[in-house]
């Protein structure tokens, strides 16, 4: 079959998915145990407890509406007075001088890749944090291994500093998230662990009705790898470990570490496929949602429910039962569940990676199987309640068939775009510069920013910057270098919009001042399939990220003080032909 041909080019993918297996069936083996029963049974005593999960004492019902949900625009007041003064020290300007009304909005879009992303992301991050350029971000918008770092970031591992979450993954990712022995080793090492890491997988248990998908147990060893404090010196040893309590596994506890403006809002992102679109209109098959601490809902469909509320069966736009908001760790391997991609996206993943020899054939056959192969997911992403079934849409919306749907199927947003360009251009939100971290295993090849555009001339957003991109392939011939585009590039919209957006892009290559034989694209250890970082390669990573912020900080200021000037002047000439007309009214 041609996925295994293409497994063989890429035997790290293979392995992932064999321990991911192999563990799998360890958890079984477990759970005959007459202790992980007891396990078991707690769990679910708890999750009709109202003394426990404090949301099973509300109803939630479907929002439906273009507008921004009232939390967050009390997000946005908050961070917006907050930023007065250090947005002005940052650019360089008298704190007087600073309307908050003219202060940029600025949104991180950080890429996907798997440990990659997650450590690259953690790199640019502190670095913009001890620069002073974090105070001026409004938004986090994630995608797969970048939604990882949030997760940690906003809880209570980093509590929202880098420095301590650059602290913690230097000692969490030394060993294989699904490594067997480490794993009973964290089961056996206290009741509390072994209820905390099972918790979600066994609720997706019951609310599948006895079925458990691969997406569920990679979400349950994420959060056995990543969301765990250490209590002894001795971090290598799985004993020392101990999993995030309960009151802090789900996404709207994150509301607490940046809810009164000290810290920028995240938004992460995931996909459903829609197989129901013709083929001429593939450019649209997927469908984006996004979720923060607030919400989860989606743009296309301006319908939204409380983050709490993800997990409960819907109908008609109301709730028809109550259960648990669900847990992080299910959260985090949804949103970085790549591996549940179709076979065309799998492709174009480690297509980097194929043979010289081996890579016309294989594109051959790529464009030949397209459109099945586009359609074909070898495995099956998760799926929850629909949140939106049955739901009544408005007319210009009616063509969407997921509310005809009891299931949605989600996965990881990387599938349509690695960047999440799509969030951030809300209106509402009314983002002015965007921040594009590209962490991306194929960084030159993907039509991440053609694809944004496209969105954007379908929402009519006339402020994109057109043309924003690598250079087409003819272009490429005459460019300088290895990478036509260096560590930054600024992409400027040159429409006459009443909000243009910048992009301000940060492609993770290499730089030659940093270590001119470290690039990240061609690094074996740098695969989006490998999970294991030593402490050195962990340190190259935040390194490399570290430096290709800092050589580019004085670009970032200049694009922000642009924007700054081109909304102050707009706004004192609108004020200036606004008395001039009253002016001539009174005459």
């Amino acid at each position: 079959m041609l996925n295994e041909k293409i497994a063989k080019v890429h035997p790290t993918f293979v392995a992932h998915l064999e321990q991911l297996q192999k563990s799998y069936e360890t958890l079984w083996e477990f759970l005959t145990v007459e202790d992980f029963r007891r396990v078991k049974d707690e769990i679910e005593q708890e999750s009709c407890d109202p003394s426990v999960y404090e949301e099973l004492n509300w109803d939630a019902s479907v929002r439906q509406s273009p507008d921004l949900c009232r939390e967050e625009q009390n997000f946005i007041q908050a961070r917006r007075e907050r930023q007065r003064t250090t947005f002005a020290k940052f650019i360089g300007v008298n704190p007087r001088e600073v309307e908050v009304e003219d202060i940029p909005v600025v949104g991180i879009a950080a890429s996907g890749g798997g440990y990659r992303a997650m450590l690259g992301s953690v790199g640019y991050l502190r670095a913009m944090e001890e620069t002073g350029a974090m105070e001026t971000i409004m938004y986090i918008a994630g995608v797969s291994g970048s939604c990882w770092t949030m997760a940690q970031f906003y809880s209570p591992l980093a509590n929202g500093s880098t420095k301590r979450l650059a602290e913690h993954l230097q000692t969490h990712v030394q060993t294989h998230l699904a490594n067997v022995s480490s794993f009973i080793s964290l089961l056996k090492t206290s009741h509390d662990n072994a209820k905390l890491m099972m918790r979600g997988v066994l609720e997706r248990y019951k609310q599948q009705n006895g079925a458990i998908n691969l997406v569920d147990i990679f979400g349950m060893f994420l959060g056995g790898a990543l969301l765990t404090t250490v209590v002894d010196s001795d971090h290598t040893s799985p004993e020392n470990h101990r999993l995030l309590s309960h009151q802090k596994m789900g996404l709207t506890k994150e509301r607490e570490v940046f809810q009164d403006g000290s810290h920028p809002m995240p938004i992460y992102c995931c996909v459903h496929h829609d197989l129901t679109v013709e083929d001429k209109e593939q450019d649209n098959t997927y469908q984006w949602f996004e979720f923060t601490p607030y919400e989860m809902g989606s743009e296309e469909l301006n319908a939204w429910i409380p983050m709490w509320a993800f997990g409960r069966k819907f109908k008609d736009g109301e709730n028809t039962l109550r259960a648990p908001e669900a847990t992080l760790s299910t959260m985090m391997g949804v949103f970085g569940s790549a591996f549940a991609a179709s076979l065309a996206h799998f492709y174009n993943e480690i297509r980097g990676f194929v043979p010289e020899g081996a890579l016309a054939k294989a594109d051959e056959i790529i464009v030949r199987y397209q459109n099945s192969m586009s359609a074909y997911h070898p495995i099956s992403p998760a799926c929850f309640p629909n949140p939106f079934y049955g739901l009544r849409l408005p007319k210009h919306m009616q063509s969407s068939a997921l509310p005809d749907l009891e299931t949605l199927c989600i996965a990881d947003a990387g599938m349509d775009n690695n960047i999440p360009f799509y969030p951030l251009l809300r209106d509402g939100r009314d983002v002015d510069v965007i921040v594009a971290i590209d962490l991306s295993a194929d960084i030159q090849e993907a039509p991440h920013f053609e694809r944004a555009e496209g969105y954007a001339k379908r929402r009519n957003i006339d402020g994109w910057p057109a043309q924003a991109g690598w250079p087409k392939k003819m272009e490429k011939k005459v460019a300088r270098g290895e990478y036509p585009l260096g560590t930054c590039t600024v992409f400027a919209s040159t429409t006459q919009s009443q909000r243009p957006i910048t992009v301000v892009y940060y492609p993770l290559i290499k730089n030659k001042e940093f270590d001119p034989d470290f690039d990240p694209q061609t690094a074996e250890f740098c695969s989006t399939w490998n999970f294991v970082y030593s402490k050195d390669q962990v340190v190259q990573l935040f390194g490399l990220a570290d430096r290709n912020w800092r050589d580019n900080v004085g670009r970032y200021k200049e694009v922000l003080r642009a924007a700054w000037e081109r909304k102050r002047n707009a706004r004192l000439s609108e004020h200036h032909t606004t008395s001039r007309r009253d002016a001539v009214q009174l005459a």
